[in-house]
């Protein structure tokens, strides 16, 4: 007790003595009674005296802190499809009941799958494994503690960010203890299949298939891809211990407009354990986007036949020369017009094209009629100078209409046009800047804009062959000029454009991505709309049972998780306010399970882990081993831990009462002998 709060405590009693003295002694008669009541006055005046200054005192505590072994379980299915659940419990209870074990340490389990649970039952029913959350996850519980992490796992991963690599930034030791062993059963596996949303009808489509081998001996397969009962693909292949992996991309044509579904399989191997893995599925959209387009011009010039050999590349695109009369008479034909080096001539078809709202492709040069065409629409304005310029282009990487990655201009000859500055009067995107003498200018020579549900392109410059044939000089063909040629066209022949609602899915789910369904509604100015009600209502067509579910908002799209849905042919329905915006659509989810496509153990991911976290690997068999070791291990050692308290001298509560008690048996004193 420090020396003040002794000198307090003395003070406070000598203070107390004396008043209580005075009072009752000094100058009254020396009887038991006047005694009887200055020991009790002194009691009170002491306790009071106490209760305000409130004397501490240091005291201190000690106790035994066990380090904490986290015993991190996977739960997950494919434990229980490698007939490794019972080993698995069998592990944990070993753990739990090993008396030293839990003298040592404060043993706590904690099943996973997707994340950790506190729940220390065993069912191995998750359909997803993350690892790396898991362990992130344990080590945020057991933050600032000494706390040794054994997983057991088969090591497989299926969501989340590799744990091997994480594994450097994982704090506490780790000891995997293997649900597996270290060989590799035989197997074949198709890993991913890469292929569009969409193809054109009596188009080949190229498709990238990845297959994988694990095993030592060669083996033969058979690749095959079937549709609706009928092979229309199939090949040998074959593989070995270090031939293991194939990358297949046959071309599949396209015969039929619709949705087509797919399967691609690997004929199973002699002793091949898990079939499941050795086939996919997969749909295409097979579309009848056969494009008319009209090349409208008054003129002969060497850019038309380039323009309506590069575009009609794509054998879906037929392109027609005509003057402005003859687009005139059949204008119901097509889909598309380019406008080049528009004049007077082009009145009426300047007015058709805005009462049809067509999209348009307008190219200058030095025949255009400038003063008419910055008089038949207020969307731009070139300068009109009456001088000629030639300019190089610059492709703009930021371009957001459609990628441009591939392209690059800088070297190509210089296009030729009207000298003077071009003023735009709408939001646009620039595609190509000028560029005069190497020095790249803000000002766009191609450019594109959105105006009232119309798309429309502008190139302010001619000469366009001269670009076709610099590629032809680069590549020995006209593939990059007629690609990027392509992308504008398909950008520009978008249709539908007054669709205000867009659903966005896939036609078949085959658990290899989570099963949402997302849609865009926008208002009529085309902006996103964020408070629309959307409703998705969804049939089984073999039971005929009905679901229907809200969409949420999220950020400018709307959501809906149909995780809950079992596998089955869907038809579906997606409802804007009740009905003003509808949508349909089919959809497939396959009876995939992820966890069943793992024949094997880890290993090697596991032992990175260990050796990353300075752990060790074990066996399922070796559980006992692992539990010596963690015994004998010194890095974990129980924490004595001291501490320190300052406490009050008196506890208030007892204080008061005791201070209470006196003053009230002193009054009833000093009443019963009539001294009050």
């Amino acid at each position: 007790m420090p020396i003040q709060t002794i000198l307090y405590f003395i003070g406070s009693g000598l203070l107390a003595l004396f008043i209580a003295l005075f009072q009752y002694i000094y100058k009254a008669k020396h009887n038991a009674l006047h005694w009887s009541l200055a020991g009790l006055r002194f009691i009170s005046i002491f306790t009071l005296l106490l209760l305000i200054i409130n004397p501490k005192f240091e005291n201190k505590e000690s106790k035994i802190i066990k380090p904490i072994l986290a015993v991190l379980v996977d739960n997950s299915q494919s434990i229980k499809y490698l007939n490794k659940d019972s080993v698995a419990s069998i592990s944990v209870q070993t753990i739990l009941n090993n008396r030293e074990l839990s003298s040592k340490y404060q043993i706590e389990v904690y099943p996973f799958g997707t994340q950790i649970n506190q729940n220390p039952a065993l069912n191995f029913e998750s359909t997803q494994t993350n690892i790396t959350k898991s362990i992130k996850d344990l080590e945020s519980l057991n933050d600032s503690q000494i706390a040794p992490i054994v997983l057991i796992s088969d090591g497989n991963q299926t969501i989340g960010n590799a744990y091997e690599f994480a594994s450097n930034q994982f704090k506490q030791v780790i000891f995997p203890l293997i649900l597996g062993d270290s060989i590799y059963h035989t197997d074949l596996k198709i890993q991913q299949i890469n292929v569009n949303k969409y193809t054109y009808l009596n188009n080949k489509f190229p498709l990238e298939i990845i297959a994988s081998y694990t095993g030592e001996d060669p083996v033969k397969s058979e690749l095959k891809i079937e549709s609706g009962g009928r092979i229309v693909h199939k090949e040998q292949l074959q593989f070995s211990a270090t031939q293991n992996s194939k990358i297949i991309t046959p071309k599949i044509a396209s015969k039929k407009v619709g949705i087509h579904r797919y399967q691609v399989s690997l004929t199973p191997i002699e002793n091949e354990k898990n079939t499941v893995n050795n086939q996919k599925s997969f749909a295409i959209e097979t579309i009848d986007e056969y494009t008319n387009i009209a090349l409208v011009t008054s003129m002969t010039h060497p850019d038309l036949g380039t323009i309506k050999a590069a575009i009609e590349t794509n054998k879906q695109r037929l392109v027609k020369i005509c003057s402005p009369t003859e687009y005139l008479a059949t204008n119901e034909s097509y889909d598309l017009a380019i406008l080049f080096q528009p004049n007077q001539r082009f009145k009426t078809v300047f007015d058709l094209i805005e009462k049809r709202k067509l999209n348009s492709f307008i190219i200058g040069g030095t025949q255009t009629q400038w003063g008419f065409l910055n008089a038949i629409q207020s969307n731009f304005k070139q300068e009109v100078t009456t001088q000629v310029e030639n300019y190089q282009g610059v492709i703009n990487p930021d371009f957001n209409n459609f990628s441009v990655d591939d392209f690059k201009f800088r070297t190509h000859p210089p296009l030729t046009t009207e000298f003077g500055a071009i003023s735009i009067n709408v939001p646009h995107e620039t595609l190509v800047f000028k560029s005069i003498n190497g020095r790249t200018t803000p000002e766009p020579l191609w450019f594109t804009y959105e105006n009232n549900s119309q798309r429309t392109a502008v190139l302010l410059a001619e000469n366009l062959w001269k670009w076709r044939m610099h590629s032809f000089r680069e590549d020995q063909n006209f593939k990059t000029f007629d690609t990027f040629l392509a992308k504008l066209i398909q950008y520009l022949n978008i249709k539908n454009q007054n669709t205000r609602l867009l659903v966005n899915y896939e036609s078949i789910y085959d658990g290899t991505e989570p099963l949402k369904i997302s849609a865009q509604f926008f208002n009529k100015n085309y902006e996103p709309n964020r408070n629309a009600q959307l409703q998705i209502s969804l049939k089984n067509k073999t039971t005929g049972q009905y679901y229907e579910y809200p969409m949420i908002a999220d950020q400018n799209s709307y959501v809906v998780n149909l995780s809950t849905l079992e596998p089955a042919n869907y038809s579906f329905e997606v409802r804007v306010n009740n009905g003003t915006h509808r949508s349909f659509g089919t959809i497939e989810i396959l009876d995939f399970n992820i966890e069943q496509q793992f024949i094997n153990a880890n290993v090697q991911k596991l032992e990175q882990l260990a050796t990353n976290t300075d752990g060790a690997i074990y066996f399922d068999s070796e559980a006992n081993q692992l539990i010596t070791n963690l015994i004998s291990d010194n890095r974990f050692s129980s924490i004595q831990k001291i501490i320190k308290k300052t406490v009050p001298l008196i506890d208030i509560k007892i204080g008061l009462l005791v201070l209470i008690l006196s003053l009230a048996i002193e009054w009833f004193i000093r009443k019963y002998n009539g001294l009050i």
